[in-house]
């Protein structure tokens, strides 16, 4: 089953915390509705079920994707090494959904 997250406003969404020990993880971004906006997928390599739990660092999984762009056909990309976790970064999104939803597989 695939985990969700969204964002509707400026900002970070809420974290989508993965299985670190997945060999491979498919993220879908889309769009409900064309606005202007910049979009980030973001990911950390921070194993978030450590106790204490790490602070995260976060970076780029996607480039600078505008909504008008994702609209309608949305992204898909495919990473193939442990991620800790992602979420939707977005410097400007009005009246808008943006859907981030990633599946894992155990083996390759």
């Amino acid at each position: 089953m695939a985990q969700v997250t969204t964002l509707s406003s400026v900002g970070v969404s809420g974290a989508i915390v993965l299985n670190p020990t997945a060999k491979a993880t498919t993220v879908q971004l889309t769009v409900s509705a064309t606005s202007s906006g910049n979009l980030y997928i973001q990911y950390t390599l921070d194993d978030p079920s450590t106790t204490p739990a790490p602070t995260m660092t976060w970076a780029m999984l996607s480039s600078n994707l505008t909504s008008s762009n994702v609209e309608g056909v949305g992204v898909t990309y495919t990473v193939l090494s442990p991620l800790g976790g992602l979420r939707i970064s977005s410097t400007a999104v009005t009246t808008t959904t943006v859907t981030l939803k990633a599946l894992q597989a155990v083996s390759a």
